[in-house]
Parts: C-alpha cells; sequence; structure tokens
C-alpha cells in the first residue's frame, strides 16, 4: 500500500482533534502528580514548579519543532 486512501487524513485530524481534550487533561494530571511527588519528597514549593515547568518545556519542545526550510532552486 503505497497511497493512504482518500478518507484517512481526515480521520487522523478528526481523531486528533477529538482526543485533545483527553490528552490535555492526562498531561494535566501528570504534572500535577510530578509536583506532589516532588513536594512530598521534601522539595519547597517553587523549585519543584520549576522542575515540572522545565521537563514540560523540553517535552513541548520536541512537539512544535519547525520543519526546515527548503532551499529555492533557481
Amino acid at each position: 500500500m503505497r497511497h493512504l486512501p482518500p478518507w484517512a487524513p481526515l480521520s487522523i485530524i478528526t481523531v486528533g482533534v477529538l482526543l485533545s481534550p483527553v490528552l490535555a487533561f492526562l498531561t494535566a494530571i501528570a504534572l500535577e502528580i510530578l509536583i506532589a511527588l516532588l513536594v512530598e519528597a521534601g522539595a519547597p514549593v517553587l523549585p519543584a514548579l520549576v522542575a515540572t515547568g522545565a521537563i514540560a518545556w523540553a517535552l513541548f519542545r520536541k512537539l512544535r519543532r519547525r520543519p526546515e526550510p527548503t532551499p529555492i532552486e533557481t
């Protein structure tokens, strides 16, 4: 199978749109658990929030990469 059926890209986009609230909710729960674990381990709240923000930034940075520009041939 070299080519996808015409409806496949639209169904992938639809599934992504429908699941995005669920993924955002699960991400928020995971971050809350991480903060609770850091505070429970004895870390002060502010460094725990900074550590959580750094981890989230590193994860989301990979998702938001811009494609490399293609050189224009003349």
